[in-house]
């Protein structure tokens, strides 16, 4: 449904008038007047109310994946030659997101006033991060803008299936681990009570594996509500220090010395980092003004400080490769392969067998990682089961000897 605007105008005889008017865009419907013999003297679109859960999806933020399939159908639209007005129309009508959407609109009626495209998806940085905004302004430049924004379609696929393989190896383990809590707050609070009674009738000293069970049934219990407040207020905690610049940094070195996922995540990073480097030098886009926009691309405090580094000994006359091989953190694999690219004159073409290399490398480390955890969380879940199991059995048996 289009949106609706209140307008006040003068009619060809002179009278003031008022009302609304149903258009697509707000030039539209002053030109729907002005035909109609208005002079239009304001227009405004009318904000419909709306509850919380559409306010919420409005303002929801726009994802990889949306991204992607904004990329394929604006790339599709600019080779078979639609123009960018007629292109931006189709795409408001197709596009799910509502905040994306809106967008859509606003960049729409900003190239209609004379604004360029990578101007006008710059002014939304929530939605176009500035490595689409200067690839779109090097398309632009170079007269090649349905070739980049197939190259950003294709670059924004291959980051949603790293995306995915990465959210396949952490889901597992997370919905295992909240399944497993769930069962035992269960035994804990509704099967273990049902044993209290019995085991005081008679009177026998219970194991300390059953006083154990026995008190964390009574704490689970009374004290549910503080066990809540306590993990909401951790969790407030942990937010608003990863917020801090400290504090984003110090949990960012931690992720990467976690077993197993830690090294799974530093091959995302120098995935990212590579095949986003390699689109931008393929664009015409030049190494310094590179390396600041993937600095906010590789998502890890770490690196984005190592690059902020390195930018700057680049910025006076070292070569790339040299500071990347005195930081740890880059294999000497990547380091290599640079300084090669950075002799043949093949920067680019390096970079994409670094990053297609370590998208194999971040396949590999989510079956080993998926591998590993399953029988950890097997072994956790039996130790777990067990000592409920153990700490309801033992007095049993002593309440047998008994008699």
């Amino acid at each position: 449904m289009a949106p609706i605007y209140e307008y006040e105008a003068i009619s060809r005889g002179g009278e003031r008038v008022a009302g609304r008017i149903e258009a697509d865009r707000s030039n539209i419907a002053a030109k729907q007047l002005k035909e109609s013999g208005y002079y239009v003297t304001s227009i405004k679109e009318v904000q419909e109310k709306k509850d919380l859960g559409s306010v919420l999806k409005a303002s929801g933020r726009v994802k990889t994946k949306d991204l992607t399939i904004f990329s394929h159908q604006f790339a599709a639209m600019i080779d078979a030659g639609i123009s960018l007005v007629d292109a931006f129309n189709i795409l408001y009508e197709e596009a799910e997101h509502p905040k994306l959407k809106e967008v859509i609109r606003e960049i729409q009626e900003d190239i209609e006033t004379g604004s360029s495209l990578s101007d006008a998806m710059s002014r939304h940085p929530k939605v176009f991060p500035e490595l689409y905004c200067q690839l779109v302004r090097a398309g632009e430049t170079g007269g090649v803008l349905n070739t980049v924004l197939n190259q950003l379609a294709a670059h924004y696929d291959k980051q949603e299936e790293i995306n995915g393989k990465v959210k396949s190896a952490l889901y597992y383990p997370i919905t295992i681990l909240v399944i497993a809590v769930f069962v035992v707050i269960f035994l804990v609070v509704k099967i273990v009570p049902t044993f209290v009674g019995m085991f005081n009738s008679f009177g026998a000293a219970l194991p300390l594996p059953t006083r154990i069970l026995l008190g964390a049934s009574d704490f689970l219990q009374t004290y549910w509500w503080a066990l809540l407040l306590g993990i909401g207020g951790l969790l407030a905690i942990f937010y608003s220090y990863r917020q801090t610049p400290s504090g984003e940094l110090q949990l960012d070195k931690l992720i990467l010395k976690i077993p197993v996922i830690g090294n799974m995540m530093q091959k995302v990073i120098l995935s990212r980092f590579s095949s986003t480097l390699a689109i931008l030098l393929g664009s015409g886009v030049d190494l310094i003004s590179s390396l600041n926009i993937v600095e906010d691309v590789v998502g890890n405090k770490v690196y984005a400080n190592a690059l902020v580094e390195a930018r700057g000994q680049v910025r006076e006359g070292v070569s790339f490769s040299r500071p990347l091989a005195n930081m740890p953190i880059f294999p000497s694999i990547l380091v290599q392969m640079v300084k090669i690219g950075e002799e043949s004159g093949n920067l680019e073409m390096m970079l994409n067998k670094v990053s297609n290399f370590y998208d194999r490398e971040v396949g590999n480390a989510v079956e080993a990682s998926i591998s590993l955890i399953e029988p950890l969380m097997i072994v956790f879940l039996a130790g777990v089961v067990g000592f409920i199991v153990i700490s309801i059995v033992l007095p049993m048996f002593e309440m047998f000897q008994q008699f």
